[in-house]
């Protein structure tokens, strides 16, 4: 059985068995270095699935990965979304930096973020890397480490 088959009978199984009904679709990103599986749940109740900010989402993720990872013997890329979720987690992060921007520029002072994942605090960096007014940087340590918006100088 392929990776790609294994991937979606196992996920499929493991959210039978905590009791969700759903579709299961993988997909993979091919690149250079390795492979991204990509595996996407659309269900009717996701709330619990996801839980706070993405929660319950991550540890699900890292389960299944380190499932995969005993049945082939090698790590694989997984990447676990639920409904659409990380995408529109995206979305409010880049409104949340926008506005943190924008209050930024207006006043001259840093402006804080509130605490977030390293996953959430990558996008954040990444969505304002090319800003010409703003840089950012991290701040703080374990769960309570979040982005700092500062004006360039």
């Amino acid at each position: 059985m392929d990776h790609t088959t294994a991937v979606s009978k196992y996920t499929t199984q493991f959210l039978e068995i905590l009791g969700f009904a759903g579709k299961v679709n993988v997909m993979v990103k091919y690149d250079k270095s390795t492979d991204l599986y990509q595996v996407l749940f659309q269900t009717d109740d996701p709330s619990l699935l996801i839980g706070y900010h993405g929660d319950n989402l991550f540890a699900m993720q890292t389960l299944l990965g380190l499932h995969f990872h005993s049945q082939f013997e090698e790590w694989i890329n997984l990447s676990l979304n639920i409904n659409d979720y990380r995408e529109r987690r995206e979305f409010t992060l880049h409104s949340l930096a926008d506005t943190a921007v924008s209050r930024v520029i207006a006043t001259g002072h840093p402006h804080s973020l509130p605490p977030m994942s390293a996953s959430e605090r990558r996008l954040i960096h990444m969505y304002l890397s090319d800003h010409p007014r703003v840089a950012t940087a991290s701040q703080g340590v374990g769960k309570s480490r979040s982005v700092i918006i500062s004006p360039k100088t």
